[in-house]
């Protein structure tokens, strides 16, 4: 058996494209085809379903692509090993990289990591997809936010702030937060399904359920609709610099640490973490976002503490999530366990105009 046909078994069942694969190998869509009939002609069971338009993996596939990424992994462990030996790391980085992470320059971290190791070779897609590293033949994924339940491993690379923040429009018509607890009187714009925002204050943790009139995936377009007016949202400090700088949005209830579990993350398989390349690059990308000539400029959110913030965890026993909130260092298993609950809810409909919150 070829161990370059388990690979290209492999990625034809994550790409699920013959001409995908056949780029990453140089060769020909019908070239792979063959590779893919010959192994399964070897082992004695169809792996793919194949149609003019699409390529699908069988049962049978699924089940021996299990035991073939083992095995890939052993080959590359043993390989890895050998490499080990004649000097630096080597080989194929393949990751995926989302569209945004703020301000930093996760391009120039990419050139300056090839140029310290010319013989590990990187191949980068930017996508903001659901999936993680190995579901769809990712070595590694680059995430922000708060992570998901996984089986994946993930790697703390870096701080990700969290802030809240409105339009000064819609703050002069629906007045001010003072307390996290305002936040039910508010339209506030949600990220996804994260309707349950964080905060943190002298050790003490609680976590308000908002609402509002708009939802979205893409923060982006969420963001969009902070700066027109149209609520309050959690965001990235480092995603808002530049429009609090110049005065398009505002940050409210600033005397709370409203980041909770929100970091840049690698995620990758778990047969994965221990070869040297992938380890060179995730100690180098860590540093890289680390470094202060790479983070971002900060935003002084340092207001004094108010009595109301104080008073809205004293009067809260038992309505929030009362625990310390767990920050995550080092490798581990990608997952956060259950949220947080209030019994806070929000008001349906508009914001009160002219309110003062």
């Amino acid at each position: 058996m070829d161990i370059q046909d388990l690979r290209i078994f492999d990625r034809v069942a994550a790409l699920q494209n013959l001409s995908a694969v056949g780029n990453e190998f140089s060769l020909t869509p019908g070239t792979i085809s063959k590779r893919l009939q010959s192994l399964e002609d070897e082992i004695g069971a169809r792996f793919f379903t194949r149609s003019t338009r699409s390529i699908r993996i069988t049962e049978e596939g699924r089940i021996f692509l299990e035991h073939a990424q083992r095995m890939l992994s052993e080959f590359d462990a043993a390989k890895a090993s050998v490499d080990g030996n004649r000097g630096s790391p080597r080989g194929l980085i393949r990751m995926s990289v989302p569209p945004r992470i703020g301000n930093r320059d996760i391009a120039a971290g990419l050139s300056a990591f090839m140029a310290a190791y010319p013989e590990i070779d990187v191949h980068a897609e930017v996508c903001d997809r659901a999936s993680g590293a190995g579901e769809d033949g990712f070595d590694i994924t680059i995430k922000t936010g708060a992570l998901l339940d996984s089986s994946l491993i993930a790697k703390r690379l870096a701080d990700d702030p969290m802030i809240i923040v409105a339009s000064p429009d819609y703050l002069k018509l629906n007045g001010t937060p003072t307390t996290p607890q305002d936040l039910e009187r508010h339209s506030c714009l949600v990220h996804a399904d994260i309707c349950h925002w964080p905060f943190r204050r002298k050790s003490a943790d609680r976590s308000v359920r908002v609402g509002g009139r708009m939802r979205s995936n893409d923060i982006g377009l969420l963001r969009r609709a902070a700066r027109d007016g149209l609520g309050l949202v959690r965001v990235s400090a480092a995603l808002v610099d530049d429009d609090v700088k110049a005065g398009y949005l505002v940050p409210v209830l600033t005397e709370f640490d409203t980041s909770g579990d929100s970091a840049v993350w690698a995620i990758f398989p778990r047969t994965k973490h221990m070869l040297p390349r992938l380890r060179a690059f995730l100690d180098f990308l860590s540093d890289w976002l680390k470094e202060p000539g790479q983070q971002n400029g900060k935003i002084d959110l340092g207001r004094p503490a108010t009595d109301s913030a104080d008073a809205f965890f004293a009067t809260s026993q038992g309505a929030g999530d009362g625990s310390p909130s767990r920050r995550r260092t080092g490798i581990e298993p990608a997952s956060t366990g259950q949220r947080s609950k209030s019994t806070l809810r929000p008001r349906k409909g508009r914001p009160r105009s002219g309110a003062t919150a």
